[in-house]
């Protein structure tokens, strides 16, 4: 019985968040303050704005320049001009955000993120 509740309330809010929401991702990102858990095991927290987003891991902040492509699939950000860039697939589930590396070398360096919304108090 709690799997099937469980179930409908996930059905119900996929529903709510799709119907009601037209924002775009770009918006969508820089509403919240974010948690950020990686596959390889890291947490930390990100802050976006127009075009960069601060992470803070552990009291140590760090930023990065950022794009998304047109269709807002894509995400890529830029750490510096003299760095690579990282690019990530990036898709809403709920009021998450779920972003898939592109390239095995950046999985194994920066696994794929989710990102969940940090409560406002």
């Amino acid at each position: 019985m709690k799997k099937i509740v469980v179930l409908l309330f996930t059905i119900f809010t996929t529903f709510s968040l799709s119907a009601c929401s037209g924002n775009s991702v770009h918006e969508d990102l820089q509403a919240n303050n974010w948690n950020v858990v990686s596959t390889k095991g890291d947490a930390y927290s990100a802050n976006f704005g127009k075009n960069t987003v601060t992470f803070d891991l552990a009291g140590f902040p760090f930023g990065y320049s950022y794009s998304l492509d047109e269709d807002e699939t894509k995400i890529v950000f830029q750490p510096s001009e003299d760095d690579e860039s990282i690019e990530y697939n990036i898709e809403k589930q709920n009021d998450e955000f779920v972003l898939t590396a592109t390239t095995e070398e950046s999985r194994e360096e920066n696994g794929d993120l989710t990102l969940t919304p940090i409560e406002q108090e």
